[in-house]
């Protein structure tokens, strides 16, 4: 089933957002794009020949979650933050956050050239393994990149530690699905009180590092073997690396830990490991208000993965 927050626009709304937004030029072609459940996407072609990507916001709030309601600011900034810091990134082109010519904010972005790491299944093992390591290096210089305050970039929500952002950005989830009376399988004010009780855990981390927080294959565009640009900085935070996706259990692959230059973890960091698994599934169990996507059955495996790593918590 498909997402229902994307935001569908019509050929002729399509061509009237492109024409303003690149003066002199008419719209060739447009195509939609499918990866993703939050935001629409659609390849434009100009008729200088130029090949853009048209990314638009879900109409009001971004899926009415309540941590997407500043996704597409955060994009944009974090990816600017890339370029300054030599990391590949699409280049954005224009922005309107007007919300005048449609029901949505949008920007279009520069087209990647290449191939989805994620379809390279067929690819030599030396390959995978090159781009693995490329990818957690690639995560290490993106925490190279420093802030003065925790916080989501580009929001104007900032916070004096990284529990501070952790505790509000899980709550924020936890408020999400209890009010729409989910079934988490612990209460919701358990879970909490257990990250206020783990606080410790989180103060050893001082200084704010940027953090994609989605890099996986799917957001990897792949050219000549290499990584040509890196996708989807809508949920970027100013937190610590090891919140990254591949650093959750299911993604560690050894050759992504050499690239990032880490391969064992403090019993501290174990700690914050399991957190980070239990609020991106509980993100997960979100989407199935937020998205219309999920069944009962898709819900009760999610959850069944959010549990056991509330689970490890007191083991």
């Amino acid at each position: 089933m498909e997402s229902v927050s994307k935001n569908k626009l019509t050929d002729e709304k399509i061509r009237e957002i492109t024409e303003n937004a690149f003066p002199g030029c008419t719209l060739s072609a447009s195509e939609e794009m499918t990866a993703g459940m939050c935001n629409a996407l659609y390849k434009v072609t100009l008729s200088d020949g130029r090949k853009t990507v048209l990314k638009v916001s879900s109409p009001g709030m971004y899926g009415k979650a309540t941590n997407e309601q500043w996704l597409m600011e955060t994009e944009i900034a974090a990816m600017k933050l890339a370029e300054t810091a030599g990391i590949r990134a699409p280049r954005v082109l224009f922005y309107d956050d007007t919300m005048t010519r449609c029901t949505g904010k949008y920007f279009f972005m520069e087209y990647a050239q290449g191939t989805l790491m994620s379809a390279m299944k067929d690819a030599p093992e030396e390959t995978k393994k090159k781009l693995q390591f490329q990818m957690g290096e690639a995560v290490r210089k993106i925490g190279e990149i420093k802030n003065d305050k925790f916080g989501i970039v580009s929001s104007g929500i900032t916070f004096d530690s990284l529990h501070g952002v952790v505790y509000q950005l899980i709550s924020n989830v936890v408020g999400d699905l209890m009010r729409n009376d989910a079934e988490l399988g612990v209460p919701g004010e358990t879970i909490l009180a257990q990250l206020r009780a783990d606080k410790p855990y989180f103060d050893e981390v001082k200084t704010p590092s940027l953090v994609h927080f989605d890099i996986w294959q799917n957001n990897i565009i792949v050219q000549n073997g290499e990584i040509a640009a890196i996708l989807d900085w809508e949920r970027a935070l100013w937190a610590e690396p090891l919140m990254e996706d591949r650093f959750r259990d299911y993604g560690m692959h050894p050759d992504y830990l050499a690239g990032f230059g880490q391969t064992e973890f403090s019993p501290n960091e174990q700690r914050r490991l399991i957190w980070y698994n239990i609020w991106i599934n509980l993100a997960f169990m979100g989407e199935r208000y937020t998205r219309g996507y999920m069944n009962e059955e898709q819900y009760s495996r999610v959850r069944e993965r959010m549990l056991s790593h509330w689970n490890r918590l007191s083991a």
